[in-house]
């Protein structure tokens, strides 16, 4: 698809070529301040193609452009000259790194191996019935056990006109991303502590959902699904039994992840952030620490799978 739309696009945007860019989005630029000319009628139809080529490109698994199209589609109805030129550094990324895709891997994702957990948490006292509803006609499952692997994160009041923070999740089932998730919150948070809270029961619902898909297709689940997020204050208040929350406009949020966790389906695992994967979705990266994010999820020739593909090879030959 890439392959087959950039020469379409270059040509409506009247340009030999895109530049070709290390990153999706710059660190240091905010839509939200550009203040450079409005477009013409003709530009916003050429900038709305541009938005809608890349909301079909995120459908198809290109997640690491998700932040720079949410952002820059905000701006639809009135987009700016600089909202146009932040949109083609978004295909001049996509011409530098055309062929990323995501491998099919069943293996555990290798991060579990360094989050950090709180178990073994009695919770009869605060939610002595908290359970997770299976549906009743589904399939009985086989085969090898699913692990279901979500990272979560939440840019606190990145936008600096509304102070509104930005959710980002993906969600793994083995170690293949399937789920991702880069929007505005609806609410102001005051602190980030409120915003990564608000990220992480979207995430929770998230996981019930895609619970629920997994069984009706027969898939068998591992017991507890891992979300891993690096705020430290949410993963362990939500862990432990004895926290509480004084800012009652977050008790639902809150509530939410904590019975999900007593009910024995979720436990919350803290990360580096360096690690954690949902950062590509909240907000710009610098070309280092976003490539060593994605690249064990959209690597066109992983090494761990190509060498499988070289075993079998020999193997055949045999």
């Amino acid at each position: 698809y890439i392959w087959n739309t950039l020469p379409r696009l270059k040509a409506m945007c009247n340009l030999a070529d895109f530049r070709k860019m290390k990153v999706p989005f710059q660190e240091d630029y905010h839509p939200e301040l550009d203040m450079s000319d409005l477009l013409n009628g003709s530009d916003i139809s050429k900038y709305k193609s541009l938005i809608g080529s890349g909301n079909w490109l995120i459908t198809l698994g290109r997640f690491d452009i998700q932040y720079a199209i949410s952002a820059l589609s905000q701006y639809s109805m009135a987009p700016r000259r600089g909202h146009m030129e932040a949109l083609q550094k978004v295909y001049g990324y996509l011409q530098k790194y055309p062929s990323y895709m995501i491998p099919i891997d069943i293996a555990p994702p290798a991060i579990r191996k360094i989050a950090s957990i709180t178990t073994d948490q009695s919770w009869i006292e605060f939610y002595p019935d908290a359970v997770e509803a299976t549906p009743p006609d589904m399939l009985p499952p086989l085969g090898n056990e699913a692990m279901v692997t979500v990272f979560v994160d939440a840019d606190h009041a990145r936008n600096q006109v509304t102070r509104r923070s930005v959710t980002g999740i993906i969600l793994l089932v083995n170690n293949t991303p399937v789920v991702w998730i880069s929007k505005r919150q609806s609410t102001v948070e005051t602190s980030t502590y409120g915003s990564e809270l608000v990220a992480s029961r979207i995430a929770i619902d998230l996981i019930i959902e895609m619970h629920y898909k997994l069984r009706m297709l027969g898939v068998v689940l591992e017991k507890k699904t891992m979300l891993l997020g690096d705020n430290m204050s949410v993963a362990l208040s939500t862990s432990i039994p004895s926290s509480s929350l004084k800012k009652k406009h977050l008790a639902c949020s809150y509530h939410r992840v904590r019975e999900a966790i007593a009910g024995g389906y979720v436990i919350y695992g803290h990360i580096p952030s360096v690690s954690n994967l949902a950062d590509v979705g909240t907000k710009p990266l610098g070309p280092t620490t976003f490539h060593n994010l994605i690249h064990p999820f959209l690597d066109p020739k992983p090494m761990h799978l190509m060498e499988t593909k070289e075993q079998h090879a020999l193997l055949s030959v045999e």
